[in-house]
């Protein structure tokens, strides 16, 4: 006889599916907060504040959190614009050379007995930061979503299932693109 519903699926096989699930959020939310410089093609890091600002939920995420706001990032960002200014008047117009002392620690975690998700349910994993939307055009976030996503969902996800990427456009910022899972 077929399954024909979600909730008709077999305990332990819901059990496998679900925790597969929450392994692809997981890792996925870890790999994108992290500041690995031995992958070929790590995520941009100037203060730490983008890195640390990933976030995941049921919801779609709102980038509305200002990196002047939050320290240690603000001071960082504060150091290195101070530092422009000074170059520029003094004549020096070469490219700024980013910070030596970038933070990057997470500031919404999903460790274990955090937040576990539901495989039935939308999850979105989205960046708080305000100019989230910026950093998408140096094509490192897309390249991650293409490759890495792929082998992250090969690796966790052993039951067959289908997991969906879409994306959707912000009303609120145009070209802020949401990815759900």
């Amino acid at each position: 006889m077929a399954l024909r519903r979600l909730k008709d699926l077999p305990k332990d096989l819901d059990a496998q599916i679900s925790e597969g699930f929450n392994n692809v959020i997981k890792i996925t939310h870890f790999e994108l907060s992290n500041r690995e410089t031995n992958i070929p093609d790590p995520m941009p890091i100037w203060t730490g504040f983008f890195a640390s600002s990933w976030k995941a939920q049921n919801s779609p995420v709102t980038a509305n959190h200002k990196v002047e706001n939050f320290q240690p990032w603000a001071g960082i960002k504060k150091e290195r614009s101070l530092d422009f200014f000074e170059r520029r008047k003094q004549g020096i117009y070469t490219k700024q050379e980013p910070p030596a002392n970038p933070v990057v620690e997470m500031r919404f975690p999903i460790g274990d007995g955090n937040k576990v998700f539901n495989y039935r349910k939308s999850v979105f994993i989205g960046n708080k930061a305000v100019y989230s939307q910026y950093v998408l055009e140096s094509g490192k976030i897309q390249s991650f979503v293409a490759g890495d996503l792929a082998r992250i969902i090969k690796e966790n996800m052993t039951e067959k299932g289908k997991l969906f990427i879409g994306g959707k456009v912000s009303e609120k910022f145009r070209g802020t693109t949401y990815t759900g899972f």
